[in-house]
């Protein structure tokens, strides 16, 4: 009965744009890699609020996935830069693949399956590494920043930007679910129950769910591909490595600009819409 309602609250809010909800044919029937493509250049310009996009140029860049490579050929091709993209997902690899060779771009970017907690490269072989929607997928933050900064030239720089968990969508699952701030008076089974119900009669619902929702290591399932990272978790992390970089530039993007917020702790963490965080070896 409380997932009936919760599915009726869920009517009232309009439908939001999103990649898996442009496609009539199936999940993957969408090249994700076309969608990130032309959707980078509004994430540079929310870079270029603390830095000189034109580092890029001609740079070795390591893209740590999220997602498609589409923010890899972007950066190939109108910086003219050498791309290396990581991901565990071989469809996503294939995707990203073709994608590089319709733009004659396949011999600026390399694609390969690593884990980025592993990541086998040289020390100090890259001038940028870009950290896209990735911070919160990640299962543990330090050790993976400590990689990064391994692999990372001296001078370079690390572009983050990502959404915190208190975002008022960051329970994950807005392709289906709109309602603001779910996760935060929800458990994570509700939430489930609650998704799977919401995609039940949508072409592609099974590989919704097979995406989204894995098997924990106690063999419950769980949106796994959280970390659950706030503002301040990331903060405190970043002031443990503070001997890794020698500076750092942070812009917070609130809620429809209520700067005001930002001020006020609690606050601060619930109505942060993204954050976008350069550092410099």
């Amino acid at each position: 009965m409380l997932t009936k309602v919760f599915l009726w609250i869920n009517s009232l809010f309009k439908v939001k744009s999103h990649p898996f909800n442009e496609t009539k044919n199936g999940l993957f029937d969408l090249n994700y890699t076309d969608f990130e493509y032309n959707h980078t250049a509004t994430l540079l310009k929310e870079y270029e609020k603390v830095i000189d996009i034109n580092v890029l140029k001609n740079a070795k860049i390591l893209d740590i996935w999220c997602w498609w490579g589409g923010k890899s050929i972007y950066v190939a091709e109108k910086f003219d830069a050498n791309v290396v993209w990581i991901d565990l997902n071989l469809t996503f690899l294939s995707q990203a693949t073709q994608k590089s060779k319709e733009l004659w771009v396949d011999n600026k970017v390399n694609f390969f399956e690593r884990d980025a907690l592993n990541t086998w490269f040289n020390d100090e072989e890259f001038d940028v590494l870009i950290l896209s929607d990735v911070i919160e997928h990640i299962p543990n933050t330090k050790d993976f920043l400590i990689e990064c900064f391994r692999i990372l030239k001296k001078w370079g720089i690390i572009l983050f930007d990502f959404a915190p968990y208190y975002h008022y969508y960051w329970h994950h699952i807005w392709d289906s679910i709109r309602i603001p701030w779910l996760h935060l008076f929800t458990s994570e089974k509700f939430r489930i129950n609650l998704y799977k119900q919401s995609v039940l009669k949508l072409i592609d619902w099974d590989k919704r769910i097979s995406l989204k929702i894995w098997l924990n290591k106690d063999k419950q399932e769980s949106f796994t591909y959280l970390n659950r990272i706030t503002r301040s978790k990331f903060e405190h992390i970043i002031y443990e490595i503070s001997t890794l970089y020698s500076s750092q530039n942070i812009h917070y993007y609130m809620l429809k600009n209520i700067n005001i917020f930002s001020k006020i702790p609690l606050l601060r963490e619930v109505f942060i819409r993204h954050i976008v965080w350069v550092i410099r070896k």
